[in-house]
């Protein structure tokens, strides 16, 4: 008799909006930023270890959080570079991710990406959509 294969396919149901960034500061001078700039209250948090196994050491990926409490809305701040590579391959170009979790009206989503894009130590910044899966999955933690 043939052994049946049940596999258990789960999406992940956070939602959430990313906001890629183009800088060339550090990921405490760009928090340092946008705490001054936007208000936010950025801290460190855990760095995000991504576990390789072809890899011998595992790329970590540094983290600064901010909870608005008020309108229920948390921002993370995740580096995409590491010493052994990048959280999203794919968007080699960008710096930093900025991952809002809540809900967020799109025109106050647009007003926040052209603030950052006025700051300082900004070059850059733009809405990332269309991620692979694999992507996304680094961005749940």
């Amino acid at each position: 008799m043939k052994k049946k294969v049940h596999k258990l396919v789960s999406e992940p149901n956070e939602q959430f909006s990313l906001i890629g960034i183009v800088t060339h500061e550090n990921d405490y001078r760009l928090s340092w930023a946008f705490n001054q700039n936007l208000r936010f209250e950025f801290t460190k948090a855990e760095s995000l270890c991504i576990e390789q196994p072809k890899l011998e050491e595992n790329p970590v990926f540094s983290v600064f959080r901010f909870d608005d409490e008020e309108c229920f809305i948390q921002y993370q701040l995740i580096s995409n570079k590491s010493e052994n590579g990048f959280l999203i391959p794919e968007l080699k170009n960008i710096d930093f991710i900025l991952k809002i979790s809540g809900e967020v009206t799109d025109p106050s989503f647009k007003e926040l990406v052209l603030k950052i894009k006025k700051m300082e130590y900004v070059s850059t910044a733009f809405k990332i959509d269309d991620l692979s899966t694999k992507a996304l999955k680094n961005l749940i933690f």
